[in-house]
């Protein structure tokens, strides 16, 4: 495999198909009976289009340009990204649900967002049992930070749940939200509370996550719902990490709480961006909160930036994207690009059967729960 390419559109050259003769039918796509022999490879245009519900330089965007500088397809086929950002991927899961079934159309989002959407948004018309889960870029988890400009944390370190609630007894506090599935998780964690509620922690929605940072800078917001890996590591001093969504047993999330990454935040004391010695900081030993409630909530939060065929795509071509996608996660000159670009814990990449679990697991969580399905319902859209 050529690992040195930066280019955004990449010019594969290789001979014939690969061997995959005799694979095995799919449980998550389409089973017509054929075979990788009789796959219908390349796909139209020489090309895979993997569409983005980002605009260009969003996260998801980023990951997929640079995971596909390092795929090489079987035959003249070459790769590019399309940003279809409108409607919060809306649009471009409609589209995923109608394309082709040949290889050379795959969409890209949060899981979280597209099982939400599907659930809540009139306009949404696809059902994700019938989508083909295929790559994570990252799997992340999500962690209350609060600001230190409006809230006191001067004992941070020790600040436990129950001090979370006292504060927010005493003062109203005030978080954003930046798209329907962390409203989603920031919901629930409230209405589970025995304590906080919509008089005494409040929601607003901003844009995104920069509009977001940008308020907590100026002293407008009390807190931040974000990613644990990239917030934890933001090189500013607008936001302390103390309450992590995680659980401790999960692959993904073990040892979370010592973790310090390379790229730690330039705070005169790192431990006090960290939830190092910290067990406080893992919501799942909260003794105030509900222990089948914290596990519900960890599942709604953890998230993975996925990639997805269309629906019917025969098992032959979902190997041939398995085995080019299982050979670009294995890259070490990938995993050191994601290194640069954001922190070394945002590159935890699956491709396969573990994608299609989390799937799974999504769907019991969202679709096959009435509580979130009614929360999403009334709540969100």
């Amino acid at each position: 495999m050529r690992q040195n390419r930066r280019r955004f559109v990449q010019a594969v050259t290789a001979s014939g198909l690969l061997g995959l003769a005799g694979c095995a039918s799919n449980e998550s796509g389409g089973d017509d009976g054929s075979d990788a022999e009789d796959a219908p490879w390349p796909p139209s245009r020489n090309l895979v289009d993997v569409m983005v519900d980002t605009d260009p330089g969003g996260l998801i965007d980023v990951q997929a340009r640079t995971w596909l500088q390092y795929a090489d397809w079987p035959g003249d086929v070459e790769s590019t990204v399309t940003n279809r950002p409108q409607a919060n991927g809306i649009i471009l899961f409609n589209e995923l649900m109608n394309a082709t079934p040949d290889g050379g159309v795959m969409g890209g989002g949060r899981v979280n967002s597209v099982v939400t959407n599907q659930i809540g948004a009139q306009e949404a018309d696809w059902d994700i049992r019938q989508f083909n889960p295929m790559v994570g870029f990252s799997t992340d988890t999500r962690a209350l930070q609060f600001n230190p400009r409006t809230t006191p944390v001067d004992d941070h370190f020790e600040l436990t749940w129950t001090d979370f609630q006292e504060l927010a007894e005493e003062q109203t506090l005030v978080f954003p939200y930046a798209n329907a599935a962390q409203q989603v998780f920031a919901e629930y964690t409230r209405a589970n509370d025995p304590v906080l509620n919509e008089d005494n922690w409040q929601f607003v929605e901003v844009d995104g996550g920069s509009e977001a940072r940008a308020a907590m800078e100026r002293g407008d917001l009390d807190g931040y719902f974000g990613s644990y890996v990239s917030n934890y590591s933001a090189r500013n001093d607008a936001y302390f990490t103390q309450f992590v969504f995680a659980d401790p047993e999960t692959e993904f999330y073990e040892g979370i709480a010592d973790t310090l990454p390379e790229t730690a935040p330039t705070a005169e004391n790192l431990e006090e961006k960290t939830l190092r010695n910290n067990p406080q900081g893992i919501i799942l030993n909260a003794e105030t909160y509900p222990e089948e409630a914290a596990r519900t909530a960890v599942t709604l939060v953890n998230d993975t930036l996925m990639l997805f065929l269309p629906p019917d795509t025969p098992p032959g071509v979902i190997d041939i994207h398995e085995e080019v996608w299982g050979e670009v996660a294995g890259s070490e000159d990938l995993a050191a690009d994601i290194a640069e670009a954001f922190a070394p814990e945002d590159h935890n990449p699956i491709v396969g059967d573990p994608v299609r679990r989390i799937v799974d697991q999504k769907i019991q969580t969202f679709l096959d729960n009435e509580e979130i399905r009614s929360l999403i319902e009334t709540t969100v859209f």
